[in-house]
Formats: C-alpha cells, sequence, structure tokens
C-alpha cells in the first residue's frame, strides 16, 4: 500500500513539468515554509550540546519547572474543559436567559492579551488588592500555583468551549427522546448518549487549552511566584543572563509534551467522523432537563460571568485610578503611558495588519494546492502548514533569533522578523480556515469555470474568492487579534525600535505602574472590539449591496 501511494505521488509529480508555473510555486510554497518553519525548530533543537540536555534531569531547578509545568497544565486543563462545557451546556441546550451575556463572557479573555487576567487577578486579591484589602482587610499571598490555576482557567478556558459548543450545537435532539421513550432516565440518557456525542468536541477542547496553558509565558511569569515553569525559566536564561544554550534546551523540553498533545489532537479528534451533522433539519427543542439542574447550571454560568467581568471592570477602573491601593480619586493620568507608548501601539497594529494579511493570503495558497491540486507532495504541504501550531509560542520566537541573526539573512531587530514570525505562527489557523472553506465548495463549480475558459487564475480570482469571503475575513480578524495580543512569540526577537504594546504592558507591570498597565490594555481591548466590530460589519454590507 505505501509503495503504490509514493508510486501515485511521483506520477502526480511527473505531471508537474507540463505546469511550470505550477511547479515554480510548489518549490517556492515548500522552500519558504521550510525555511522560516523548519529551519528555527532545527536551530533550537540543535544549538545546545548532548551534555545540555542532561541537565533537565540533573538541575534540580529545571526539572522541577518541567514538573510544574505538566501539573499546571493537567490540572488547568481540566478546569478549563469543565468551565467550557458547563457554558457550551448552557447556552446550547439550556432555555435560560442572559445566553448573550455568556457568549460575551467566552470571547473577552480572547480579546486581550492573555496575561491580563493576572493583572486583574493582583488588582483585586493583592495585598493592595480591591477585594482582599479594601474590602475583607486581608493581608493574604495571591502569588503561587493555586492563583496561577484560576488565572490559566479564565483566560483559557474559552479556547476550549469554541470547540466543545461548535460540536454540542450540532447533538441530536432525536436520540436523547428516542432514548427516553424507551424508559431510559435523563441522567441515562445524558451519560450514555449525550455525553459519547460530545466526546470529540470534548477532546478538542482540552487538547487546544492544554496546549495554550503549557506554552503560556505572561501568567506565570505575573502571578507564578516561586512556582517556576518552563516558559519563564526559558525567558530568564535569555533575559538575565543571555544563556541561548540554556534556553534552548528549556524550549525543547517545552516541545516534546507540545508535539505530543499536537498529535493526539490530530489523531483523536481530526480522524473522528462527526455523525451527529446529518444536515437533516429538525424542530424539536433539547429534551428539557429538570428544574433544579437547569437554574443550578445557569447560576454556576451567572457566577462565573461575574467574576470574569469584575476581572476586567477592574481594569478599566484601575486606568483612570491615581495610585492603586492608597489614591483612589479618578485621573486621566495613566493615559499619559498610552501616548508616551505610542510607536509601540502603532508597532502592535501595522505588524498584526502586515502578518494576518500575509498569513491569510500564504494559508490561501497552501489550502488551494492541497484541497483543489494533486501534485503529489500534497501531505508535506499540509504537515508544513499545521507545524507551527505544535510549537509553543516562545519556542518558535527563540528559533526565529537563533535562525535570522546571521547572514545570508539577518533580520535581528528588524520588523521584518516580528512581521514573519507572527504570519507564521498564524499560518495554522488561517490554513485551517480557508481549508474549510474550500471543502465546503463543489469542484463542480471549478470544472464549469474552466469548461467555460475562464482559466486556473480566473476560476480563483472570480469563482473561489468570493465564495470565500467568510472564512477569510474571520481568518484575518482572528489571525490580527492573536498578533496584537501576542506576547511569547515576540519577546524574544524584538528590539528597542520594533518592542509592541504587549511587551510595554509587561513591562509596566514588572515595574509596579499597575494604572498605567491598566490604561494601556484597556486601549488594546477596545482596539480588538473595534477590529471584531469590523469584520462582522463589513460582510453584512457587502452582502446589503447584493443584487437581489
Amino acid at each position: 500500500m505505501i509503495s503504490s501511494a509514493f508510486r501515485n505521488a511521483w506520477t502526480d509529480i511527473k505531471k508537474l513539468k507540463h505546469e511550470p508555473v505550477l511547479a515554480i510555486m510548489i518549490a517556492a510554497v515548500i522552500l519558504s515554509t521550510s525555511y522560516f518553519v523548519v529551519w528555527p525548530i532545527a536551530k533550537v533543537v540543535g544549538y545546545p550540546k548532548a551534555a545540555d540536555y542532561l541537565q533537565l534531569l540533573t538541575n534540580a531547578r529545571w526539572f522541577q519547572a518541567a514538573l510544574n509545568s505538566l501539573f499546571m497544565t493537567v490540572i488547568s486543563t481540566l478546569s478549563c474543559t469543565a468551565v467550557a462545557f458547563l457554558f457550551a451546556y448552557a447556552v446550547a441546550r439550556l432555555d435560560v436567559p442572559l445566553k448573550g451575556l455568556f457568549r460575551f463572557i467566552t470571547l473577552l479573555p480572547i480579546v486581550s492579551p492573555p496575561f491580563i487576567v493576572a493583572l486583574s487577578y493582583i488588582l483585586l486579591f493583592g495585598r493592595q488588592g480591591l477585594i482582599s484589602q479594601r474590602l475583607l482587610h486581608l493581608n493574604i499571598d495571591i502569588y503561587g500555583w493555586q492563583g496561577l490555576w484560576l488565572v490559566q482557567t479564565i483566560t483559557f478556558f474559552p479556547y476550549a468551549y469554541a470547540v466543545i459548543y461548535g460540536v454540542m450545537k450540532f447533538a441530536s435532539v432525536q436520540l436523547e427522546y428516542a432514548a427516553c421513550n424507551l424508559g431510559a432516565t435523563r441522567w441515562q440518557a445524558f451519560r450514555h448518549i449525550f455525553l459519547p456525542l460530545c466526546r470529540p468536541g470534548i477532546a478538542g477542547g482540552a487538547l487546544i487549552a492544554a496546549m495554550n496553558v503549557l506554552a503560556d509565558f505572561g501568567n506565570p511569569m505575573i502571578i507564578g511566584g516561586n512556582f517556576t515553569l518552563l516558559p519563564t525559566e526559558a525567558y530568564m536564561q535569555m533575559s538575565s543572563w543571555f544563556d541561548l544554550s540554556s534556553a534552548s534546551v528549556l524550549s525543547t523540553a517545552l516541545l516534546l509534551p507540545a508535539v505530543t498533545i499536537f498529535f493526539v489532537n490530530r489523531v483523536w479528534v481530526g480522524k473522528r467522523s462527526y455523525v451527529t451533522v446529518t444536515g437533516k433539519a429538525s424542530g424539536l427543542r433539547p429534551y428539557p432537563v429538570p428544574f433544579a439542574v437547569k437554574w443550578g447550571l445557569f447560576a454556576c454560568c451567572l457566577l462565573i460571568s461575574l467574576f470574569v467581568l469584575t476581572v476586567y471592570g477592574v481594569l478599566f477602573y484601575g486606568a483612570f485610578t491615581k495610585t492603586w491601593g492608597y489614591d483612589w480619586s479618578f485621573t486621566l493620568h495613566n493615559l499619559k503611558y498610552v501616548s508616551a507608548k505610542g510607536p509601540e501601539l502603532y508597532n502592535s497594529i501595522r505588524y498584526a495588519l502586515f502578518a494576518s494579511l500575509a498569513a491569510v493570503a500564504f494559508g490561501m495558497v497552501l489550502a488551494y494546492l492541497v484541497q483543489r491540486r494533486q501534485t503529489g507532495v500534497n501531505r508535506l504541504i499540509d504537515l508544513l502548514a499545521i507545524l507551527p501550531g505544535a510549537v509553543p509560542g516562545v519556542f518558535l520566537g527563540l528559533g526565529f533569533a537563533l535562525a535570522f541573526n546571521q547572514p545570508p539573512v539577518e533580520l535581528s531587530g528588524t520588523s521584518a522578523i516580528m512581521v514573519l514570525a507572527l504570519l507564521f505562527w498564524n499560518l495554522p489557523a488561517c490554513y485551517s480556515a480557508c481549508l474549510a472553506g474550500l471543502q465546503q465548495i463543489g469542484k463542480s463549480l471549478d470544472e464549469a469555470s474552466l469548461n467555460m475558459g475562464a482559466g486556473s487564475f480566473g476560476t480563483f480570482r472570480f469563482v473561489l474568492l468570493p465564495l470565500l469571503r467568510g472564512p477569510l475575513l474571520s481568518a484575518l480578524s482572528v489571525s490580527f487579534l492573536r498578533s496584537v495580543t501576542c506576547l511569547s512569540v515576540i519577546i524574544f526577537i524584538y528590539s528597542v525600535h520594533t518592542a509592541v504594546g504587549t511587551v510595554s504592558i509587561l513591562s509596566l507591570v514588572q515595574s509596579g505602574i499597575w494604572g498605567g498597565a491598566s490604561a494601556f490594555t484597556a486601549v488594546l481591548i477596545s482596539l480588538a472590539f473595534a477590529v471584531l466590530a469590523a469584520s462582522r460589519w463589513i460582510p453584512a454590507i457587502l452582502n446589503r449591496r447584493k443584487p437581489s
């Protein structure tokens, strides 16, 4: 079977000699993706000597950091998945009020820098916290793994929610009705019918949450305290001692579980059939749940929502407070940090804009080659396109720092390295969105266009691109938001002239200038919501202009 697959692939490759333009395009795509994805990975893995890797076992601090990373990943993944399932079930299956609020709550952490929840947690429960000191007059220490666990849960459960809700929304209602009509209790129908139908979504959401928690850098840096993790240890090695070898060892240790999680995700979720999506319309409402369960779940969602609103509300409150914990009077003074950091804010916007536009364009080309053309290297292109998704942001940033700090391609300290790093970090998301969009478009449209003499480019330009407008805009907005709020990818490659907003916020937090950090964050969140609103407003305007 393998030899047959190779023969078929080789036959497709030989056909490319009749399409030189396509062959050149494929070669350029493979070479550029390999150079900016595989080469940085190889540089990080190959930079330390073999003896350096043994320190992972002999260095007690590093060994403990690795154990802590695994421990935090496990407990945070469990709590993220549980909260995400709770919200998804309430929104998708229960007839309760405030669903709009619950959806907003699951969106808020995504459009803000990931470490902002940690900052808010300190503002609420720190030694000068609004609740701990102001209301309860307590002197408590919120730093450590418990505080980090709570912060990671609030920060990353929306990512798991998006996957679980997508599956739960289309879970078959008829099967639950059938089970109950045959004598099953409500609990039995939930346990043996509904829960197995949601299993792919639960697994996918859990694994995505695990990937984010494992690679997170900002929250552990701010609130971890003495609870060391691999990403923060790698950063300390670079920032304090400029020890590239040790940073590479720690980043590579981070890569191993990340790659394992990623491929488990691909095998477990990607190969599963979502048999709940039948395409048949159903007028049945979700099977009713007991009164106490319904309102108990609603109360849990409401409490979590209030907590999240408090977390983000305190940021805006802190942005207009003179001195947090001491002088609560209103001021616009903190906005001076935003104006003083105008160049960093400008860098955030332009890097995110260029990177997201390029990622969408590149992802579109890759998806077209994989989905629409038989080139013999489709699987290779697919692997190169999704590979950055298996690499933690810290690892990718370190790889760029090592790979492009000397000729022939020396990019250190330039804007180009910032854009390229963000581009390839966002490539898997853009590629997946474009690929999913193309899979929904029948190939008969291509054939009809070609038969009418439009040519390949004309078919792509006038048939496929208009139909892909929705996925492209979605990928563009998500990519832009991720780039604006990103810290882990650029923490090793920014310079004085290329610093971005998230770096400035982290610097303000580490300097204890919480009011300035809050003001800067409020501006970034407002900017993110403006982009989200525009991404929904533009398609609506374009649809209204369509001839009826």
